[in-house]
């Protein structure tokens, strides 16, 4: 069950320099507490894995859903309306997003969706992989 939880706009602007991406406030503040509780996770300060090392372009793209087919996972997606995204670079890093699906309705594309959003410009980023899964726990278990 997700809260709603009240923060100044200070404090606001504060977590928005931290975002990476379409980050969410809960991602941010998903890794700093991470980092603060010393649970390794997406590097931090405006960094990412593609910035961390030198890459080299993604020559293919594999999409992996769990479960197995985007097609169902599509139809849990509009029941849960949250995902995790696991993007594995060619520098040999990758790092979990939180998709957050409020909007997605059953004429949206998965793909379509992922292409223009966490896979943008994936061939120059070095993204070759992205892995899908409806709950965090599951993408740790996918394979990396």
């Amino acid at each position: 069950m997700s809260q709603v939880i009240r923060i100044s706009d200070k404090l606001y602007k504060r977590l928005e320099e931290h975002a990476l991406g379409f980050d969410t406030p809960s991602n941010v503040i998903e890794r700093i507490m991470d980092a603060y509780e010393g649970i390794e996770s997406a590097p931090r300060n405006n960094s990412s894995p593609e910035a961390s090392q030198e890459i080299e372009p993604a020559n293919a793209l594999e999409i992996i859903y769990h479960p197995d087919s985007e097609e169902d996972f599509k139809h849990e997606l509009l029941v849960s309306k949250r995902a995790y995204i696991k993007l594995n670079f060619t520098n040999g890093m990758s790092e979990v997003k939180e998709w957050n699906a409020i909007r997605f309705g059953a004429s949206s594309s998965v793909d379509g969706n992922l292409r223009s959003g966490y896979l943008r410009g994936w061939k120059k980023r070095g993204i070759y992989k992205a892995e899908l899964a409806l709950n965090r726990d599951e993408i740790s278990l996918l394979s990396g």
